[in-house]
C-alpha cells in the first residue's frame, strides 16, 4: 500500500477547511478524512446542510487532543485577540 504524504502546510489552509483540505494537510485519504469529519466530537461547523466544513483552528486543537472545554477556552482567547 502506498503511503500518502501531507501536501499542505497548516498556514496554507483556508480558515474553513473541507475533508479534502484535511486529507492534504494530514496526509490521509479522502474517505478517511470524511470519516474523521463525521466522527462524534469533531468540530464541524453545524447548520451547513450537506457541506462538511470546519474551522482550521478548532480542528488543530481537536487533533492535539484537547478536551472540548479546553478547546472552547483557547478559541475564546483567539477570538478576543482577533476582535
Amino acid at each position: 500500500m502506498q503511503e500518502k504524504k501531507a501536501s499542505k502546510n497548516y498556514r496554507d489552509l483556508p480558515d474553513t477547511i473541507t475533508p479534502l483540505d484535511y486529507a492534504e494537510w494530514r496526509g490521509v485519504g479522502g474517505n478517511t478524512a470524511r470519516n474523521i469529519f463525521n466522527s462524534k466530537g469533531f468540530p464541524r461547523i453545524q447548520e451547513t446542510g450537506v457541506k462538511q466544513i470546519a474551522d482550521k483552528r478548532a480542528v488543530l486543537l481537536y487533533d492535539l487532543g484537547l478536551s472540548e472545554e479546553d478547546r472552547k477556552e483557547v478559541l475564546k482567547e483567539l477570538a478576543r485577540q482577533i476582535i
